[in-house]
């Protein structure tokens, strides 16, 4: 088995064959008005030096927050999971956030929309993981039998926050990083996200 953290550039290509390329996809979405909690809370905690030793306190007390707010919009759609173990297509290990469209799950089951990556710093080095864990989305979702034109994943640093998407063996990066503070957009492109799931 091969583990996501682990993966490089190399592993994917020479394993799935996946050819990654720098293009936009993502269209010129609407932002997305954060809550104000959310604004009230990044205001106290985004520059605490917590975030600096860890990528767990990244990940609890930037990304967190926002995937909470985008789950707060869709409450009636979608699944928020952290921490939980994903495995296919000789793919394992453990994903930082999962976004499933199914409200109800108590687990993390088809159809998975999104995976998050969270990093410290290294926005690019997460990105090989971050693919892993959408390769192995997409094969979860095709042997429950759903079946999506593309798979979306995305890494951040919690300011920084880059989208990917998987169709075949092609991944685009787009090349546009949102940055704080315009979490907005970032809250914008997550709901483009999740209505090519939900929408009818």
């Amino acid at each position: 088995m091969l583990i996501f953290s682990q993966l490089t550039f190399q592993t994917l290509r020479d394993t799935f064959g996946i050819q990654v390329e720098n293009e936009r996809f993502l269209p010129d979405v609407e932002p997305l008005a954060l809550p104000d909690w959310l604004t009230k809370y990044l205001a106290v905690n985004r520059l605490s030096p917590a975030l600096a030793k860890s990528e767990k306190a990244v990940s609890e007390m930037l990304i967190a927050p926002m995937l909470s707010a985008i789950k707060e919009y869709n409450a009636d759609k979608i699944s928020l999971f952290s921490g939980e173990a994903l495995t296919a297509d000789e793919l394992t290990g453990i994903c930082d956030f999962i976004i499933a469209a199914n409200p109800k799950a108590f687990l993390p089951e088809p159809p998975i929309m999104v995976l998050v990556e969270a990093k410290k710093q290294d926005l690019y080095g997460g990105i090989p993981q971050c693919i892993g864990e959408m390769i192995a989305a997409r094969s979860v979702n095709a042997q429950a039998g759903v079946h999506y034109t593309a798979t979306y994943g995305c890494v951040t640093t919690g300011n920084e926050w880059l989208f990917l998407q998987l169709t075949g063996s092609r991944v685009v990066s787009d090349p546009t990083i949102f940055y704080y503070p315009d979490l907005n957009k970032v809250l914008g492109v997550l709901q483009w996200i999740i209505d090519q799931y939900t929408k009818p």
